[in-house]
């Protein structure tokens, strides 16, 4: 049903309809009454104004407040990635990847016997030795020794020959210079040891 306004609209009314949000049954009552009424054009007029100026404020407080969350975000990262924290995070992070990188063992290949090379090593980290072992016999069982330069044995272990080669991992030499390590063969019930191989190292501080 459409309303008919045979005297002014309400001022919601008008407001309504200056923001397109007018009901149909009271529409077209509204837009005969507008054109043919001056003062309803003149309040329409005004009205609009104000709800110009009003989305105009409210732009500017969303704006600000925008702003302000903006500035506050800001010094939150600002505090963040200060000299202190960033000292914090650098030292933990250098420290995790310390530990990794001193945690890995490195790869060593020992084919000369000593009186013939010396190999350099790296100090401070676990080695993982391949050892020549040709003239014995695939599968056996070795005795390995690593003795610093006093002679004093300094770690003790085993292995097993596979296709001319034995494989050892070495925990971390602690001191710089000379140290040897010495294969056995395996002692069966009536004999030692019989010193096979000695392989000359020597330990350096490197990465």
């Amino acid at each position: 049903m459409t309303e008919s306004f045979r005297e002014h609209p309400s001022e919601e009314a008008l407001e309504r309809f200056l923001l397109n949000a007018s009901p149909e049954d009271e529409l077209e009552g509204l837009e005969m009454h507008v054109l043919a009424c001056g003062q309803c054009v003149d309040h329409l007029e005004a009205l609009e104004v104000q709800i110009a100026a009003t989305r105009m404020v409210l732009r500017r407080l969303e704006f600000q407040r925008l702003s302000e969350r903006s500035v506050e975000n800001t010094r939150s990262w600002t505090r963040w990635f200060t000299i202190p924290r960033l000292s914090f995070a650098a030292t933990g992070f250098a420290a995790a990847a310390g530990a990794i990188l001193f945690s890995i063992p490195r790869d060593v290949n020992l084919a000369a016997y000593r009186g013939s090379e010396t190999t350099i090593v790296s100090e401070g980290m676990p080695l993982h030795l391949h050892l020549n072992a040709a003239g014995l016999n695939s599968g056996a069982a070795v005795a390995l020794e690593l003795a610093d330069k006093r002679g004093s044995v300094i770690w003790k272990g085993t292995s097993v020959v596979r296709h001319d080669t034995v494989d050892v991992t070495l925990p971390r030499i602690t001191e710089s210079g000379s140290h040897y390590l010495r294969l056995y063969a395996a002692p069966s019930d009536a004999t030692d040891g019989v010193l096979v191989h000695e392989f000359a190292l020597n330990a350096q501080w490197r990465f």
